[in-house]
């Protein structure tokens, strides 16, 4: 059925029979051979090549690997019943074709992990997808993360169950084998997608294990309680109305079962309408116990369902009308068999007008049975239908998919109030186009691109006139997109948004830019469109410039944008890249530019050295990356580091460790400023793993609450500050939050990116239950009080790193006194002190000193009594450092405080702390007010309002110092830690602080308070603001923290899933142990001599692992590798062995016998690749150089 361009354009007219859809699979399970077949049937290629030409892969490189790495678009028309016609599809007319046609934007998408970010692409513009899984792998890896996806877009799914002819030629099954694997599969899609309503699995790695434990749980039940009947029919109704509730069922029609490389598929009401009138029932009975424990009984006539003695004998409908007549055609393929005979008798059963004679005259038997069953099941007409009937147009998805592209508004706009008329009415009008899908020409326009798309010059559509391109082998980036509201035309101007901007500020982050031409995408090819209107997918030409990698385009700045995508991976590897020349620095670092917006998972960066480093998802990903570079953006010789994994930094867990482990003692730390004025006491803390991965992935809400708002770190200080001058004023509203930045308007964030669009009081429930949980099992007792003090995240302040308040004090003076035990009251033994300068950066000295190693003034000034010490040293003032806000939107603490009341609190404090020292009534005593009223002097009243607004100034300026130059600090050290510079990872901070007064003010002169807080020497004009003093004292102090808290090196852990034959299940073994991986189980598959081993395999050990696993086995073993979690490596880095003993155990090095440290061997590795000092051993032997000569 042969399609133009102006029938498609007009079909984009017709909302309601759009149907746009993704095809998501792992990788080789025939997403590219099914999207072949679809495009087949519309006449771009010819029927007897799909599956070979793979037309949807256009780069040279997909060919040559086989495997699909960028998603791409085609549009086709279906006219359902059209390839079944004797008359053939070409017979509809064009009116038919318009009344009763579908147009389908199809988008092929990666299934290798490497690509996963194409997936999110592909997922954000569809509104459903078809599922494709191999009936002899079953449910892989990859299936699990594409599932996933699609569910957090709200995609409706279609189940494809492909490759049933491996079944019967490769695995040789009965058809009721093959159909006990069939139900197995669709139990298993069902119970991932069940799993993510429920929220019970956090990642899909988790997915994976919990469904092969709940396998190996169901089969050790079902053998302990043998075969009972009673009580069947009431398991058996219970299951009927489970099945009700499954997301894929066969008997609704939403599944289909086939073969891509053959080029036929079949669902179930396909054959109900076949059998309906031998069997004398009506097609819809038919269909429901079609697929099922239902059997047909010839002497009574009639369909009963499988129990008791008829369990075992009686055949399902599904096996005996479905599955026994395609087993009986691929019988013409077994060896000696006449396939001429069997498939005309086939051909004339079945009145398959459409087979000549001369197909099944054909030498091989294979091709010949494809012309029968292409003719008989064709493929295009079973998934196509299946999609127009259960996938939903654009109209009807809208308002099911509007609360992820928009979420609620009360979740974006920081102030409910105070938004103005216009902004108020052009934000409905935009939502409301989105939710129903408006095409009216009035509409606003609402695009989202989900990426852009490098293609050469030469190949761009040119309409007649219009000049070529000056260079045809420029690159030139195309913005791939969906129209959600309004149309798009060409030449018009529009608006692009990023994620991050705001509405209430419209000449903020905003561009403009103009559409030069907009085109229709048809795989390799492209196609000018004058306007595409809402619900269509397109390819924009215009906004190269304005656009990065995904943004929103309007018609107006006063719309929200959509909010951005999830993506299952982040790039952890890394590569730096130089020109093999040096004059080809110019084209390294536009190819690099070019490279970066071209794929929406590489991440380019240029270090402090001055190297250009290139980020990518994994190997596959990142060999795709420097050939792109190298032969289209750069096109220069490269020069390619080794590959080197990302790793993160954090403190030894007692719970996560070994038994046998055991923990160095820790130590707080003690920090000043330069100036002396100011004290800090750090200690680190250890998170749960579980509490940290979830801080990790769910990063993007963290954002989108928090950082977004300025919430967290230093800014917040600077709020507080901004409120409270407000409240001064009295022109701030009393209810106005300590999130708001602005004075005078609302601030929009830019989207959701939770798994499942989740909320943040959610996600504070989850993490509550968690730690309440831990309790309860004896782990962890304290991590619920730790969360419920949180002040900040890091790093960049949605990290997995805790930032604690200080405990609520009491009102008195005295330093250190909390409901908890204060780091100030610790013994000396267990502190130990930094120099007041900073050293700067130094290698990482880990080695925990002893009280009688340390400084010789540390007995001075922790040992001596209370006289002497205020005879000898200056008096220190506690000083209330944090505020739990992070808790407190998280839900983990209640309170009626806010920032601002805090900040008005901690001032009350310190000046009380210092009128009790001083031995003066503070500011805030009545009794100095009315004595001066009682004076009668207007002058004495005028100075002491002046006094209390001086020290009022003073202690607001040294409290807002401190936090923010604490806060600042903890940003720094969790960005880089003190092992290799890389982030920390599951680390809490808690963090003490205490001004310390000159002797001046103590020696017995007459000062007010006002002028003893003045007198705090700050030494600002040698050592810069005392912020930044707070600052750098903070960060050597929280980095030292890490190192006497018994630090650990965390490394990235690979799920994964090897499939092999028998023979090579050794040679599996063997590389998995050599690259330190752990095995979690291994399986044989039912009715196959395959066997599945899952295993956890570190990241730095997985390169080159397929490749070695492909030789070692000799090809009989491939291997599926998912990102999973991130995980402890429990091996310290600086143990030395001292004993005899140990040396005996772990050898010289302390990790075993010949072996290095493990840990230290992958610190030095990182520290030497970033430049940083490295303790190393130079010289061996240092003995003299003999040689032949003998000099006398």
């Amino acid at each position: 059925m042969n399609v133009d361009v102006g029938l498609i354009a007009e079909l984009q007219q017709h909302t309601d029979c759009i149907r746009n859809v993704c095809v998501l699979a792992h990788v080789d399970h025939g997403k590219t051979t099914l999207s072949d077949h679809l495009i087949a049937s519309n006449g771009l290629i010819h029927p007897k090549l799909a599956g070979e030409v793979r037309y949807m892969d256009s780069k040279d490189d997909e060919q040559a690997r086989g495997i699909t790495m960028k998603s791409s678009s085609i549009s086709l028309l279906f006219v359902p019943g059209a390839a079944t016609r004797p008359q053939g599809p070409n017979s509809v007319s064009h009116e038919e074709r318009l009344d009763k046609g579908y147009l389908f934007n199809l988008i092929d998408s990666p299934g290798h992990v490497d690509f996963c970010s194409e997936v999110s692409t592909a997922a954000r513009l569809s509104d459903g997808a078809f599922v494709v899984v191999d009936a002899v792998e079953g449910v892989c890896i990859q299936t699990h993360a594409v599932l996933r996806q699609a569910w957090e877009e709200k995609v409706k799914l279609c189940l494809v169950i492909n490759k049933l002819d491996r079944l019967i030629l490769e695995l040789c099954l009965t058809p009721a084998e093959a159909y006990e694997r069939l139900k197995a599969i669709i139990a298993h899609v069902n119970m991932i997608v069940s799993s993510f309503h429920s929220e019970k699995y956090i990642s899909e790695a988790d997915a994976v294990l919990a469904y092969e434990e709940a396998k190996a749980d169901g089969a050790a039940q079902r053998h302990a309680e043998g075969e009972q009947s009673g009580g069947a029919d009431v398991a058996e109704g219970e299951q009927e109305e489970e099945e009700e509730e499954q997301a894929f069922s066969p008997e609704r029609g939403n599944v289909a079962f086939g073969s891509a490389y053959d080029g036929w598929a079949f669902r179930i009401d396909q054959f109900a309408e076949m059998y309906a009138a031998k069997l004398g029932c009506k097609a819809a009975a038919l269909q429901r116990t079609l697929w099922g424990d239902f059997a047909y009984q010839p002497k009574t006539k009639r369909i009963v369902r499988i129990r008791g003695e008829l369990a075992g004998r009686a055949k399902p409908l599904f096996v005996q009308l479905a599955l026994e007549p395609i087993w009986k055609a691929y019988s013409a393929c077994e060896a000696g068999a006449d396939h001429g005979a069997i498939l005309g008798r086939i051909v004339q059963g079945l009145g398959l007008a459409g087979v000549p004679p001369r197909a099944l005259q054909h030498p091989d038997a294979r091709a010949a049975l494809r012309s029968v069953l292409r003719a008989w099941l064709p493929l295009s007409e079973a998934v196509l239908s299946m999609a127009a009937e259960h996938l939903p147009s654009p109209v009807d998805a809208a308002p099911e998919r509007f609360s992820r592209l928009l979420p609620p508004r009360q979740e974006q706009l920081k102030i409910q109030s105070g938004l103005s008329a216009e902004l108020q009415g052009s934000l409905d009008a935009c939502e409301a186009g989105v939710k129903a899908c408006n095409t009216s020409p009035d509409a606003p326009l609402v695009l989202y691109v989900s990426k852009m798309v490098a293609v050469p010059a030469n190949a761009l559509p040119r309409l007649p006139g219009e000049p070529g391109p000056a260079n045809p082998q420029e690159e030139r980036f195309l913005a791939f997109g969906r129209v959600f509201a309004g149309v798009v035309r060409q030449g018009q101007t529009v608006q692009v948004l990023p994620a991050t901007y705001n509405p209430a500020d419209p000449a903020s982050e905003r561009q403009e830019a103009r559409i030069d031409a907009l085109f229709l995408m048809m795989g390799r090819g492209l196609e000018r469109l004058q306007e595409v209107p809402a619900g269509n997918i397109l390819a924009l030409a215009g906004l190269d410039l304005a656009i990065l990698k995904s943004a929103t385009v309007a018609s107006t700045p006063l719309c929200r944008p959509l909010a951005p995508m999830l993506f299952q991976s982040a790039p952890i590897v890394r590569v730096a890249v130089e020109p093999a020349r040096p004059g080809d620095m110019p084209a390294l670092v536009e190819g690099l530019r070019l490279l970066h917006r071209a794929d929406p998972m590489v991440q380019v960066a240029v270090q402090e050295t001055g190297e250009h480093v290139l980020c990518a998802a994994g190997e596959v990903h990142l060999e795709t990356c420097i050939k792109d570079l190298q032969e289209r953006f750069a096109r220069c010789q490269l020069v390619v580091s080794p590959p080197l994994v990302a790793f993160r930094e954090t403190v030894f867990c007692r719970e996560e460790a070994p038994p046998e482990t055991a923990p160095r003692p820790t130590f707080v730390v003690e920090a000043a400023t330069p100036s002396g004025a100011c004290t800090l006491r750090v200690a680190a803390l250890p998170l749960p793993a579980g509490v940290a991965t979830a801080l990790d992935q769910n990063a993007d809400l963290l954002r989108l609450t928090l950082a977004a708002g300025k919430a967290a770190g230093g800014s917040a200080t600077q709020q507080q500050q901004e409120q409270q001058q407000q409240e001064q004023r009295q022109q701030g509203s009393g209810q106005q939050q300590s999130e708001q930045p602005q004075e005078g308007g609302a601030d929009i964030g830019g989207g959701m990116g939770a798994p499942g669009s989740d909320s943040l009081a959610a996600f504070g429930d989850r993490l509550r239950q968690a730690a309440e949980a831990a309790a309860q099992e004896g782990q962890h007792p304290g991590l619920l009080p730790l969360l419920q003090r949180v002040w900040s995240f890091g790093p960049k302040r949605v990290g997995p790193n805790l930032l604690l308040a200080a405990p609520e004090t009491s009102s008195s003076g005295s330093s250190g006194s909390s409901a908890g035990e204060s780091l100030f009251a610790l013994p000396a033994e267990r502190v130990v002190r930094l120099a007041k300068q900073q050293a700067g950066r130094a290698a990482a000295a880990p080695a925990a000193l002893t009280a009688a190693g340390r400084h010789p003034q540390e007995a001075g000034e922790e040992g001596e009594g209370p006289e002497e010490e205020t005879a000898a040293e200056p008096r220190r003032l506690a000083m209330p450092l944090g505020f739990p806000q992070a808790a407190l939107k998280l839900g983990l603490a209640s309170g009626d405080q806010t920032a601002a009341s805090h900040a008005s609190s901690a001032l009350v404090d310190l000046s009380h702390q210092l009128a009790s020292t001083l031995n003066v009534a503070g500011p805030a005593d009545s009794s100095a007010a009315a004595a001066g009223a009682e004076n009668g002097s207007a002058a004495a009243g005028d100075a002491e309002e002046g006094t209390s607004e001086a020290l009022g100034g003073s202690l607001e300026y040294l409290r807002y110092s401190v936090e923010s130059g604490v806060a600042a600090g903890f940003q720094l050290a969790s960005a880089a830690g003190p092992l290799c510079d890389e982030p920390l990872w599951g680390v809490a901070f808690q963090v003490e602080a205490r001004l310390n007064l000159p002797a001046a003010a103590l020696d017995g002169s007459e000062l007010t308070a006002a002028e003893a807080a003045a007198q705090l020497q700050l030494a600002e004009d040698v050592y810069g603001p005392f912020s930044g003093q707070v600052t750098s004292a903070a960060r050597q102090a929280l980095r030292r923290a890490v190192l006497e808290a018994d630090p650990r090196l965390v490394e990235a852990m690979f799920l994964c899933e090897v499939a092999t034959s028998s023979e090579g299940l050794s040679a599996v073994y063997a590389v998995l142990g050599r690259r330190r991986a752990r095995i979690l189980r291994e399986e044989m598959r039912e009715g196959s001599d395959l066997f599945t081993v899952h295993a956890y395999l570190p990241a730095e050990a997985s390169f080159g692992f397929a490749d070695e696993l492909r030789r070692r086995s000799s090809g009989a073993a491939t291997a599926s590798l998912l990102l999973s979690h991130w995980e402890r490596l429990q091996v310290d880095p600086f143990f030395v062995p001292l004993t005899e003993e140990e040396r005996e155990e772990f050898g010289e090095e302390g990790q075993g016998v010949g072996a290095s440290n493990l840990a230290k061997r992958l610190i030095d590795a990182v520290r030497r690749r970033k430049g940083l000092p490295v303790e190393e051993k130079v010289v061996e032997s240092a003995t003299k150089q003999r040689t032949r000569a003998r000099k006398v």
